[in-house]
């Protein structure tokens, strides 16, 4: 059996996604004026109790660095060992950075008359904001990447894990370029106005915590299978 802290890094990862998603749902449920179609979660560390959600993100990426940790030291010496583990590790620390660095208000949330109905400026946006867009955008590029690493981890010996990770990596590069379209159809004025279907990357999140946590799992066991 591997040795208990190897276990336990591992076991951060199926704790990582029922936390920040349970905390961020409710949130966007509860919170007056937040829609799941027209609001981000990044938008819910905005307003009275954004901290809950600053929070929430720094937390999970914590987990989750953890996990990357721990997933290092099971697959060392395999195919992906370095690599998979790596982009995690990405991932994990982009997320602590998303919490670290609001993003701006947006799209009527938080609500008031200095929120815009739209979206802002890159121009015009705050430093804050524009961190929070870079290390989300490196953040989930990295763990497309990952995702493809772990196929070719699995391979054909495990159809199940090749196809998940497949469709995870590909399910996170759609939703990207999903947002690009629309940055690039909204350019100046006319993001003063637009509004943008956040809804799908909100059902993006349980289907990648999902897969990571039944990643962390098989890891999980594979460590305690191990001499």
């Amino acid at each position: 059996m591997k040795d208990r802290l190897t276990c336990r890094l591992l076991t951060t990862g199926l704790c990582a996604g029922p936390i920040v998603l349970t905390v961020g749902f409710t949130a966007a449920l509860t919170r007056e004026g937040f829609s799941l179609h027209r609001n981000a979660s990044s938008q819910l560390a905005l307003g009275d109790s954004g901290w809950v959600q600053s929070i929430n993100f720094v937390v999970a990426g914590l987990l989750l660095l953890a996990f990357a940790i721990g997933a290092r030291r099971v697959l060392r010496g395999q195919v992906g060992g370095l690599w998979a583990p790596l982009l995690l590790g990405v991932f994990a620390v982009s997320h602590v950075m998303v919490g670290v660095f609001a993003t701006d208000p947006a799209f009527g949330y938080p609500p008031g008359p200095a929120t815009p109905i739209g979206a802002p400026d890159m121009d015009t946006a705050s430093l804050s904001a524009k961190l929070h867009s870079f290390f989300g955008f490196l953040g989930f590029n990295a763990l497309a990447i990952a995702s493809f690493v772990l196929a070719r981890h699995f391979g054909t010996r495990r159809p199940l894990w090749l196809t998940s990770s497949l469709g995870v990596g590909f399910a996170i590069l759609a939703i990207g370029a999903y947002a690009a379209h629309w940055e690039s159809q909204h350019q100046g004025a006319a993001r003063a106005t637009a509004s943008f279907d956040f809804l799908p990357m909100w059902l993006l999140l349980p289907v990648v915590w999902a897969y990571l946590a039944a990643l962390a799992w098989h890891l999980l066991q594979q460590a305690r299978s191990q001499p």
